[in-house]
């Protein structure tokens, strides 16, 4: 592989002349990729615990972890086969679904919440 990202000027046969190896390479820029994705998604986190928003924090969690669970295992099993792929299809179908759950219970409260506020206005 001559070229370190598809379409950029830089050559790893550039790079290797500084010393640095391939791996080198990789390492520096997913960790940077890394250190990006940390700094876009800080503030939001930081958004919904001023939001108090539990249920949204632990749905992102639990999705990240399973999808980390599939990474895992296709790491000791060293290949994507059809049935890991069917498998991670379902189970991102599935986050989905649960994501779509937690958010029509929320609607549901809210909208709760609005008519009892709503009868406490009438019987005062």
């Amino acid at each position: 592989m001559e070229t370190f990202i598809h379409g950029t000027i830089i050559k790893l046969s550039q790079l290797s002349s500084l010393g640095l190896t391939e791996e080198m390479v990789y390492s520096v820029v997913i960790f940077l990729g890394i250190l990006g994705c940390y700094m876009l998604i800080r503030p939001i986190i930081t958004f919904l615990i001023a939001l108090q928003s539990e249920r949204l924090l632990s749905y992102l969690l639990s999705s990240l972890f399973c999808t980390s669970i599939f990474f895992i295992a296709v790491l000791f099993i060293g290949e994507v086969q059809i049935t890991l792929y069917n498998l991670f299809k379902y189970t991102l179908q599935s986050l989905a679904v649960l994501g779509l759950l937690l958010f029509l219970v929320h609607v549901w409260n809210y909208i709760q919440k609005g008519r009892k506020k709503v009868q406490k206005k009438h019987i005062i």
